[in-house]
């Protein structure tokens, strides 16, 4: 059994052969051309369980490597990413029934291949492309999971850095998605999946005192039109350091998927704060989240919300029956030689009785060590624990214990030639 398995992992390796000839390519290409390289590896382990869901616990040894070839030869310019993930413990669904799910099943993809055209007022990019607006809670790559979250699209950001506040007016149009899972792609170019053909639009604007500005509607297809505003900004006095964020959208819901129609609001208000010592920075923050019955976000970076154990992500993508409030609080203290530490503390309530009545759905503390090894290196350890209430039966969502855990190196090396 380990010679298979170790012949399987020999054999995805080998795959990473398919990245040579676009190093050839660069290497070939006249000096006038810019060439960069970019390679990353990150090797995982993931751990989940979940209390009385009848699957044994998952256990998912993953690795992503990653290599992306850039040629630039102003205006234009060239990008091909390519993306292998291997498993080399496979104790997890979709590799195996009766576990529970990890979603970073093995496979090969170009995660990013589009051409560009830049000048000092237009940057056009057309292919398939990573997509982050603001804070991804309503557009993101995922790049928490192996295989990330990328669009083909085209997309235009048209810039006045010469005028006041600076405006910067992005659009874009989704022809596919390529999830982080296979459920979430789609194959062919242009189908007719729930989010193909969604359209963005996004104004962002730099105010005074370093305070900075997004108006945006989203067209999500098949699921919701969402139109809001945020406003976020940092300021020093002495040796503290604040952070603020500001945000509310309203949201027509024609969820087809979940045969919703309704309206909705999104409310986020958040600040963090922290204080340079001689041995040290300790970090603090505090925040409330509001999704109101039937909000979505479809096409976020969900694993970066409502805690880590990611137990209103599916039902924050697709549905939200019950509404979700989040309250929480963090801790932390940061050293530049000894790295990050980390508290989360959440507690989820429902903006709408459950049928039973009630509505809490419980409540769960998430814990971070992070710290750069070598200058390339990084070293992540993560733990989510989340308790459900005995309200939250009666919802169906976030009604069972979940407990997950991270191990993870990451590599990053990158080049011009």
């Amino acid at each position: 059994m380990r010679r298979k398995k170790f012949a399987k992992f020999l054999g995805g390796l080998s795959a990473l052969g398919l990245f040579a000839p676009y190093i050839s390519l660069a290497q070939t290409q006249n000096d006038d051309i810019q060439k960069s390289l970019y390679l990353l590896l990150r090797p995982r382990w993931e751990y989940v369980d979940v209390e009385n869901n009848g699957l044994s616990t998952a256990n998912a040894g993953t690795v992503r490597a990653q290599l992306g070839i850039k040629l630039q030869k102003n205006p234009l310019s060239f990008y091909i990413e390519n993306t292998l993930v291997l498993a080399f413990y496979d104790h997890y669904r979709p590799q195996k029934a009766g576990y529970e799910l990890v979603p970073d099943d093995p496979r090969y993809r170009i995660t990013q291949l589009w051409v560009g055209y830049s000048s000092s007022l237009a940057d056009l990019k057309l292919g398939r492309q990573v997509i982050n607006l603001d804070n991804q809670r309503f557009v993101g790559a995922v790049n928490w999971r192996q295989t990330p979250q990328t669009f083909d699209a085209a997309r235009v950001d048209l810039k006045g850095e010469n005028v006041a506040l600076k405006p910067k007016l992005t659009l874009a149009y989704i022809c596919d998605r390529q999830g982080v899972a296979s459920k979430l792609t789609t194959y062919t170019i242009c189908g007719n999946a729930p989010l193909s053909y969604s359209f963005l639009s996004h104004l962002s604007l730099k105010l005074p005192y370093n305070v900075k500005m997004s108006l945006y509607g989203y067209r999500f297809r098949n699921f919701a039109e969402t139109y809001g505003a945020n406003i976020g900004g940092n300021f020093k006095f002495n040796n503290f350091g604040i952070k603020y964020w500001l945000e509310y959208a309203y949201e027509n819901v024609h969820n087809k998927v979940s045969k919703i129609w309704d309206n909705s609001d999104y409310f986020h208000v958040k600040l963090d704060g922290s204080y340079a010592t001689s041995v040290g920075k300790p970090i603090f923050g505090i925040g409330y989240e509001r999704l109101g019955e039937h909000f979505v976000t479809p096409l976020a970076t969900l694993h970066k919300f409502n805690g880590w154990a990611d137990v209103f992500l599916k039902y924050t993508a697709a549905s939200n029956n019950y509404g979700l409030n989040d309250y929480y609080l963090s801790l932390g203290f940061a050293h530049q030689s000894y790295g990050k530490v980390l508290a989360v503390y959440h507690k989820f309530t429902s903006t709408k009785d459950f049928p039973n009545g009630g509505n809490d759905f419980g409540n769960e503390i998430d814990l971070l060590y992070t710290k750069n090894i070598l200058k390339n290196l990084n070293l992540t350890l993560k733990l989510a624990k989340y308790n459900a209430d005995d309200e939250a039966k009666a919802a169906g969502v976030g009604d069972k214990d979940v407990t997950k855990a991270w191990v993870m190196l990451t590599y990053n090396f990158g080049m011009s030639f």
